[in-house]
Order: C-alpha cells, then sequence, then structure tokens
C-alpha cells in the first residue's frame, strides 16, 4: 500500500480495514490519489489497474460494519457492485477477491 493507514485523516474504523487490508493485499491496491477528504470513506486502486477499484464507506453503515461499491474496466458501462453492513472480516475477504489478491 502506497500510505501509512495510521497517519491517515479516516475513521479509525477504516484505518483499521487498511491496515489489515495491507496483510491481506497491500501489494495488490494502493489509496486512490483522488481519495478526497471524506474521513468515513476510503477509495482504493488496483496498483496496476486503475480504473479497478472499490470505495470502502461507514456512512449508513450499522456500527461495526462496512459498506463497499465496485468499479470495475469492464466494456459494458453500468457494471456495479455494492456490498453493505459487513463485518471486518467479510469485507477483507471480499476486497482481496476484488483486487484478487
Amino acid at each position: 500500500m502506497n500510505a501509512n493507514p495510521w497517519s491517515l485523516p479516516k475513521d479509525r474504523a477504516l484505518r483499521r480495514l487498511l491496515v489489515s487490508l495491507d496483510e491481506r493485499a497491500g501489494q495488490a491496491c494502493d489509496i486512490a490519489p483522488d481519495d478526497g477528504h471524506d474521513p468515513w470513506i476510503v477509495t482504493l486502486r488496483h496498483t496496476e489497474l486503475e480504473r479497478l477499484r472499490a470505495h470502502v464507506f461507514l456512512h449508513g453503515q450499522r456500527p461495526g460494519t462496512y459498506g463497499l461499491f465496485f468499479e470495475y474496466p469492464h466494456p459494458v458501462p453500468g457494471i456495479l457492485e455494492t456490498e453493505e453492513n459487513l463485518p471486518l472480516p467479510a469485507a477483507l475477504a471480499s476486497l482481496a477477491m476484488h483486487f484478487d489478491a
């Protein structure tokens, strides 16, 4: 991963996810340069396929869970997937599969 998760101005729950993800898929994804300043969302991108991205968010999620919004570099526009209210292990598994780590 291209940044120290603990130094990011993100919610503690997101930093925890990023630290755990770094151990599983840190070589396959980076925090997107256009991530923005919202402390309750982080955008990740594949290290080689810039359009393969995932947005991890806390907005509207039950406490202790995560939402995921996936973007794919697909020739058919509008192929999107969202998962919500995932506990940390499930969110990590989905992200690792998305980034194929």
